[in-house]
């Protein structure tokens, strides 16, 4: 066949084949080829079409005379779907008296076709890559040499586009994984469900090339779908019950659907379209996924850029599907734990304004119970029986509790209010141990306990608020005095130390004798109203809240509680502040 044509017509042959061998770009190299065919042949127009497997049609981005339009046509449409169809060279002569002539690219692109040839393009193993055709050759007809022409270099130029197929390919994946990692760090990064749906949305439309694109959220307890974003549309909030249209037959089967032609699907609902105005005409519908298996939401994706949607978008839908999804989780958890949060300071403010009405109102009686009490006692009203005494003393006994529970609660508020301001100042912590000592007394001697208090002279002041610090160390006296069984030992010591950066420090401990605290508890026992049992409450007495107090002055001090203690052996509280300049 080669001996037949024209020295010329090979080189010019080979020419094309070395040009298209150097070209990498796809649509270059079709380009290329197309014009250097028409030029060799004379030919007025030409076409390459390709064929697409997975929608089995044939297309052409370029065509000599129509650049920018893209043809398609189904395997036996016209003379080049019949060539690809059959792999069989076809030449025409009068194209409108010939059956297989296809006139809808004429009538739409104002063309007029006389002669064709078109040949099939082949790759090594004889499979049909697509089909060149030539269109309306400038001198005469088109000849079986033509034909043989185009066929040789058909033949030779087969292996460029299959390797330039090849190349476009890996650069799309290449360049759509690197959009993928860029979507993942977006969304990976924002916690505003709203605004994440909108950057998903707006990606997913960019990604696969689409008009439009929702992504809907499982609304389990209503059995429906839900979108607030729908990218290009207005900002509005769309339902789907489960099961129905499409969006909601995807999350009610798990199952991805791709659809060519929307309103030749009985699937599809066209309720949506009619209600804003748009035309639907090809869907790309996918399940998001968490990371177990349960379905939590759909990719809804319309009306592919010039064509259809494909498998490979199908995949790379699903693949952003896997980082939608805990991005989704993560956005849905964030506004859950902010709901919660909101709550919880309702509830807080609640609480404290409870707190401070109740515990105001109840101090309010025992002022004049105190004051009557202490009148009584003190012979004021008259000398009274030792029986009654006893019985006034216990009232007197009973309230200054009451009193020191409500100024406990107070302290509470003041705290989470943020409304204990420190008047800190040099602080005497040798004056201070024994006020809180001298306080105990009595008390320590009516339980039996022994108190003792080891603080060495010459040990600097600390900066504290002294009445704060006092109720502080108060309360760790008194939780160490309720704990120790009679004949044991409370001892509050005070001793210089080292303090952060090596800064002068003073540290402060109170060590019992007592029960002691077992290590699951240690833990929780500066918890409000936490008590480790029930039965050591009702001997010692007690609502638990003493350590919490101590606590959370200790820590508006900047310091913090430390606990040592054993079954059996009693306990160690110690905490540290540092030294006046």
């Amino acid at each position: 066949m080669p001996s037949e044509i024209p020295a010329d017509k090979l080189r010019g042959v080979l020419e094309i084949v070395r040009l298209a061998n150097a070209e990498m770009d796809l649509g270059s190299l079709i380009a290329l080829i197309t014009q250097q065919a028409c030029s060799l042949l004379e030919a007025d127009r030409g076409s390459l079409y390709l064929h697409d497997k997975e929608t089995g049609e044939l297309h052409s981005s370029t065509a000599l005379g129509l650049s920018g339009k893209t043809i398609r046509l189904k395997l036996h449409q016209g003379v080049a779907g019949l060539v690809a169809a059959t792999g069989q060279s076809i030449i025409v002569d009068d194209a409108y008296s010939d059956a297989r002539f296809y006139r809808a690219v004429d009538e739409a692109t104002g063309y007029r076709t006389r002669q064709i040839v078109c040949v099939p393009i082949k790759r090594r193993r004889g499979d049909v890559l697509g089909a060149l055709e030539l269109l309306n050759k400038r001198t005469g007809t088109f000849t079986p040499r033509d034909e043989e022409l185009l066929s040789l270099l058909a033949s030779q130029v087969g292996i460029a586009l299959a390797n330039a197929q090849l190349y476009a390919g890996l650069r799309t994946n290449l360049d759509r994984l690197s959009r993928l990692m860029k979507v993942g760090a977006a969304i990976s990064s924002e916690l505003d469900l709203d605004a994440l749906l909108r950057i998903i949305s707006q990606t997913t439309s960019h990604l696969l090339q689409a008009e439009r694109s929702s992504v809907f959220l499982v609304d389990r307890a209503r059995e429906e779908l839900w979108s607030r974003v729908a990218e290009g549309l207005d900002r509005q909030e769309i339902r789907v019950p489960l099961g129905a249209g499409i969006a909601g037959m995807v999350a009610a089967t798990g199952a991805p659907v791709r659809i060519t032609d929307a309103y030749t699907d009985p699937r599809f609902n066209p309720e949506v379209d009619k209600r804003t105005g748009y035309q639907t005409r090809n869907i790309l519908c996918a399940p998001m996924r968490n990371a177990r298996g349960k379905v939590i939401g759909v990719f809804q994706v319309l009306n592919k850029r010039g064509g259809d949607f494909t498998a490979l978008d199908e995949q790379l839908l699903a693949s952003l599907s896997s980082q939608a999804a805990v991005a989704v989780e993560n956005a849905q958890l964030h506004d859950e734990v902010q709901r919660a949060y909101v709550q919880l300071q309702a509830l807080d403010k609640m609480k404290a304004d409870f707190l401070n009405t109740i515990s105001h109102e109840l101090r309010t009686p025992l002022a004049p119970i105190l004051g009557y009490t202490e009148i009584l006692l003190s012979g004021g009203m008259g000398a009274l029986p030792s029986s009654c005494l006893r019985g006034i003393q216990a009232i007197e006994e009973s309230a200054k509790r009451l009193l020191a529970l409500i100024e406990n609660l107070l302290v509470f508020v003041r705290l989470d209010q943020g409304e204990m301001a420190l008047q800190r100042e040099p602080v005497d912590v040798s004056s201070l141990v024994g006020r809180v000592t001298e306080a105990f007394q009595p008390k320590v001697e009516e339980w039996k306990l022994t108190l003792v208090r080891e603080v060495p002279d010459g040990l600097p002041p600390v900066m504290a608020d002294p009445q704060e610090l006092t109720v502080a160390l108060s309360h760790l006296v008194d939780n160490a005095t309720k704990f120790t069984p009679a004949g044991g030992q409370v001892t509050v010591t005070a001793r210089a130390v080292a303090g952060d950066g090596g800064k002068a420090a003073v540290e402060i401990a109170v060590q019992d004798t007592g029960i002691g605290i077992a290590t699951e508890n240690q833990g929780r026992i500066f918890e409000r109203f936490y008590q480790v049992d029930g039965s050591l409450t009702r001997h010692f007495g007690g609502m638990g809240i003493g350590l919490a107090v101590a606590k959370q002055i200790i820590e508006a001090h900047g310091s913090r509680v430390m606990v040592e203690s054993e079954p059996g052996l009693g306990s160690t509280f110690r905490f540290t502040l540092p030294a006046a300049a």
